[in-house]
């Protein structure tokens, strides 16, 4: 199930990135983009949105 996850880079900007969550790893979470893998400091998230439905129709979760 993908997510828009908002970061707030190191030069104060929003960035929004399209990917499926991966699990944590630290304090960082892993997330599969489109090309490849990234990973996110979890306090640079200002926001994110399922944009996803699971099969069930139910809410998914970032945090895994």
């Amino acid at each position: 199930m993908r997510f828009a996850i908002d970061i707030i880079d190191d030069a104060g900007n929003n960035r929004i990135y399209i990917g499926e969550p991966l699990g944590l790893a630290g304090d960082k979470l892993r997330v599969q983009l489109r090309d490849r893998e990234a990973m996110f400091e979890i306090e640079r998230i200002a926001d994110w949105f399922q944009i996803d439905q699971t099969e069930s129709r139910g809410r998914g979760e970032l945090f895994c």
